[in-house]
């Protein structure tokens, strides 16, 4: 009998909710990392749910970004009463911002769109913007997505593997992933060896070469960089996430810390921050918000996210034993509690939801 029944590799938002949604299931679940939980992707994230902007044309992925965030009420709900850990929910709302006249028309013609399909949005006239969110600079409208919104993206990691511990999960950080032996014997490169059932691999960017090391097939996610600015000192502060597509977002944290994000290169797996990210980070701060001049830099992130070449997640089996988790790229955290469900029915039940296609890991050739 295995020592486990599931092994996860990787402690981010995806092995996090993979690891909460087996334990809560009653299996027994090991979350194997080489670095610490949340130290990748996950600790340089903004931590926000916009469905209707990160997917705004119905489809498949449009519908799974929209389920997912219907589930992260009862989900932080669930984890505050499990362990206590408040993962700073809010879904005050967000606001999609036309920063000319040029992009007025198809931004209110999408939210129109959106509405008849049963989106809660409203278009909003420069006005009616100024008076809702004081803190923004000048637009030229914004569509209002009532019930989107954030969450603390480091906190909910943590939140979930508290919860999946409290279930008998265990944690181990520091070590890395080498190899795996018939009869689910996971190699570690300090010496030991895990038993489990099952193995997935939830190892962001780097899970092409955790696949592979583990004898799973290719998986194409490539690394994109992502850098993120953290500013004390907004005044007056945002009330609701301000995302202006490709110019970048601002969201105001509980402990006054205001997130302006984000970069998109593709510069393989450097992580280092750069001059030029941060001065565009800071021209769209300057754009966003009224009282950006005057704050005062606190922090800077980067997070290397996973990116399947069609953009979409890789979800569910791709080998005997073996399944991924992976290619979340923007939305690791909006889709985290979909992950959570959709993961468990697939390793404990070996289930995939009907018309799943979209999102089979073995869907995209190298």
């Amino acid at each position: 009998m295995p020592g486990w029944d599931v092994a996860v590799v990787g402690a981010g938002i995806a092995g996090a909710a993979v690891a909460w949604g087996c334990a809560r299931r009653g299996a027994r679940v090991v979350v194997v990392d080489r670095g610490s939980p949340a130290c990748g992707a996950s600790g340089a994230a903004a931590g926000m749910l916009a469905p209707c902007s990160e997917a705004p044309e119905p489809g498949p992925f449009a519908d799974l970004c929209r389920w997912s965030l219907g589930l992260w009420p009862a989900l932080a709900a669930e984890l505050l009463e499990e362990g206590g850990a408040d993962c700073e929910l809010d879904t005050g709302g967000l606001l999609r911002v036309a920063l000319g006249e040029a992009e007025v028309a198809p931004l209110r013609s999408r939210a129109e769109a959106q509405s008849a399909a049963g989106v809660a949005v409203e278009w909003l006239e420069p006005a009616a913007v100024a008076a809702d969110e004081p803190g923004l600079g000048d637009v030229a409208g914004a569509a209002l997505y009532a019930g989107e919104g954030h969450v603390h993206s480091v906190r909910a990691v943590n939140a979930l593997l508290s919860a999946a511990r409290r279930r008998g999960a265990e944690v181990v950080s520091g070590v890395e992933v080498t190899g795996l032996d018939g009869g689910g014997a996971l190699r570690l490169d300090d010496g030991r060896v895990l038993t489990a059932g099952d193995v997935v691999v939830c190892a962001g960017a780097w899970s092409d070469a955790v696949a592979s090391c583990l004898g799973g097939p290719p998986l194409p996610v490539e690394p994109v960089r992502g850098q993120i600015l953290g500013v004390r000192g907004v005044r007056p502060g945002l009330r609701r996430v301000v995302y202006a597509g490709a110019e970048g977002y601002a969201v105001a944290k509980r402990d006054g810390l205001t997130l302006v994000g984000a970069t998109e290169e593709r510069a393989g797996f450097d992580a280092r921050p750069t001059e030029a990210a941060d001065r565009g980070l800071r021209e769209t701060g300057t754009r966003l918000l009224r009282g950006f001049a005057g704050a005062t830099v606190a922090h800077t992130w980067v997070g290397l996210r996973p990116r399947a070449p069609d953009g979409l997640p890789l979800l569910g089996r791709i080998g005997d034993g073996l399944f991924a988790a992976t290619g979340h790229h923007r939305n690791g955290v909006l889709l985290a509690p979909a992950t959570a469900g959709v993961m468990a029915t697939a390793v404990l039940d070996g289930l995939a939801p009907a018309g799943w296609e979209a999102f089979d890991p073995l869907r995209v050739p190298r």
